[in-house]
């Protein structure tokens, strides 16, 4: 559903040319309230850094190179301060949180309240790739959309067209997105290059049983990367395993693909998605890769 849709689009159906869509579009309607995760040690800061940023590109990322972000209580406390009020020009307000599985326990908590009872002038809409790093609270409390993924053909003219990715890669990078668009823009980032990488190599080595090599690699791992980071790390570890279910292209070894053949796929998935919900109950970050690894290799040394 496009915000234009719910506040006050001259076309009532988000015409892209009207006043009020273009406010939205440059993220200056006085209706709507995004939310992003930035670095706590300087939050007052750093939210307009995004704001700006987003403003220009929407699908801006790393303006914060590799610094842990997250959504903090007087995030939220400010919005339901914001939405408690009548809307300044529209029907309605209406609150975006962008990342949301990227907010705090307390910030999480502090939101139950008002997503049970939301003023009747508000929509508030929480956008994630994760939901399994939700509060059950807060899921339980809102109604689910699913986006379908992408045709690859689409991705990669959006990159095309907005990032200035040429062709032959744009179709590359779409493929290994999987219909992901978010996940495509990060395959543009050096790092997150490096980050898919070593969830390659990490898969690999699981599935070629070198349990060995494992506790070094996660060692390794848990000093290079924020903890947010790792979350992208079995993240790209998740993608690999269903691109190994559907029969993708995945980057990993030809042994590897082969012993993948008889593993239970689904189950590995399981374990990895538990692995990023420690994460997320700030469980250690180095112990949560070692446990996982070897979880999935069958073997403990």
């Amino acid at each position: 559903m496009r915000l234009a849709a719910l506040l006050e689009c001259e076309g009532r159906a988000a015409c892209g040319e009207c006043p009020p869509c273009g406010s939205i579009s440059s993220l200056e309607h006085p209706d709507v309230h995004p939310v992003y995760p930035v670095p706590s040690a300087d939050r007052d800061k750093s939210i307009p850094v995004i704001i700006e940023s987003r403003r220009g590109d929407f699908l801006a990322r790393g303006e914060f190179g590799g610094r842990a972000r997250s959504i903090g209580i007087e995030q939220i406390r400010a919005v339901m301060e914001k939405i408690s009020r009548l809307p300044f020009s529209g029907p309605r307000s209406v609150v975006v949180v962008m990342e949301a599985h990227l907010a705090t326990k307390e910030a999480q908590n502090a939101f139950l309240k008002v997503l049970e009872e939301p003023p009747a002038s508000s929509v508030i809409v929480l956008v994630t790739g994760r939901p399994d790093l939700l509060l059950s609270t807060i899921v339980s409390r809102c109604s689910e959309i699913r986006f379908d993924p992408l045709p690859d053909a689409v991705t990669a003219q959006v990159l095309r067209t907005f990032l200035s990715v040429e062709s032959g890669e744009a179709e590359r990078i779409a493929a290994i997105a999987g219909g992901n668009l978010q996940r495509a823009v990060h395959l543009l980032d050096e790092r997150f290059l490096g980050l898919r990488k070593d969830a390659v190599t990490l898969v690999g080595l699981v599935l070629e049983g070198k349990a060995r090599r494992l506790p070094a690699e996660a060692e390794a791992a848990a000093h290079n990367y924020t903890r947010e980071e790792t979350a992208d790390l079995l993240g790209e570890m998740t993608a690999i395993m269903r691109g190994l279910l559907r029969g993708a292209d995945t980057g990993i070894s030809p042994e590897a693909a082969s012993a993948a053949s008889s593993r239970d796929i689904p189950a590995d998935i399981g374990k990895i998605s538990a692995a990023s919900r420690n994460l997320g109950r700030n469980v250690d970050i180095e112990l949560t890769l070692v446990q996982l690894l070897l979880d999935l290799a069958g073997k403990w040394y």
